[in-house]
């Protein structure tokens, strides 16, 4: 890399992308590299920031995505099991659940099996349409469940998960007879022009970027800090990807967002560290 980026000229050098790409930003910063950062990933899990550019748009698909699909789901009287990307942290599968008003599974916390489909056949039982959604995050879990893993590792050590959602569609239908309908959302999530939130944010992201280059800083990352855009150290990538503050964001006893008490935080509701 380091031999690319002096053959090439390249005097500095502006990376875009998740945890692992801002990972390998952080190494080429400690070596030297001029080198400004852009958090760039649905999963929204970079660390000091609030949002990553994708994000929003994520949100927007799945919502629209589940709304189109609540007429399939109710008209066959089944529960509707969504899949959104969230590998480690669950802002995709939250936020989406917040927008739609349905329950959720993150990976921040082992939802009870038992518990969780109980309240999903209630409220299929109780919903005058016979149905009922939820949407996991591809990391959610519960206790005695992991997932299986295939296909070959990426660059970052990375294997594909197996669905979460087919798997507890399966265990819906062994302990309850019910019938269910599958939907994996991820890739999907990644069509069609981006939002107008992150159209915004992308461009600002961008010229700060250019700015701090200009100003000749480096190591520094762009983004939204307390709603205000900031420039902020790229992260460090042995702290991992950054989580989901459960007390404040996710109700453990209704396996939903917690929707009250938001006066005075961010608009994305989790703070950046």
């Amino acid at each position: 890399m380091l031999a690319n980026l002096s053959a090439l000229g390249i005097e500095h050098l502006i990376a875009i992308g998740g945890d692992d790409t801002l990972g390998y930003a952080a190494k080429l910063d400690g070596l030297g590299v001029k080198i400004i950062a852009i958090p760039k990933t649905m999963d929204n899990d970079v660390r000091n920031t609030e949002y990553c550019i994708g994000f929003s748009t994520a949100i927007t698909r799945a919502s629209d995505a589940i709304q189109r699909q609540r007429t399939t789901v109710g008209s066959h009287e089944r529960i509707g099991i969504f899949r959104v990307f969230g590998r480690d942290a669950g802002f995709t599968a939250l936020y989406t659940a917040y927008a739609s008003s349905i329950r959720c599974v993150i990976p921040e916390h082992k939802v009870d099996l038992d518990k969780l489909i109980r309240l999903l056949v209630e409220d299929k039982r109780h919903n005058p349409s016979n149905y009922a959604l939820v949407v996991l995050s591809e990391g959610a879990t519960w206790e005695g469940y992991a997932p299986s893993l295939y296909g070959e590792a990426d660059a970052y050590g990375h294997r594909k998960k197996a669905s979460v959602a087919e798997t507890l569609a399966d265990e819906i239908k062994r302990r309850t007879g019910e019938e269910t309908i599958a939907s994996d959302l991820t890739y999907d999530l990644r069509s069609g022009d981006p939002d107008f939130i992150d159209k915004l944010v992308a461009l600002t992201f961008g010229n700060m970027a250019y700015d701090a280059i200009l100003a000749g800083k480096s190591g520094l990352m762009s983004a939204l800090v307390e709603g205000r855009y900031d420039l902020v150290p790229i992260p460090d990538p042995k702290l991992g990807p950054r989580k989901l503050d459960v007390a404040t964001t996710y109700n453990v006893e209704r396996y939903r967002p917690i929707y009250s008490d938001k006066r005075g935080l961010p608009i994305f509701l989790n703070r950046a560290s």
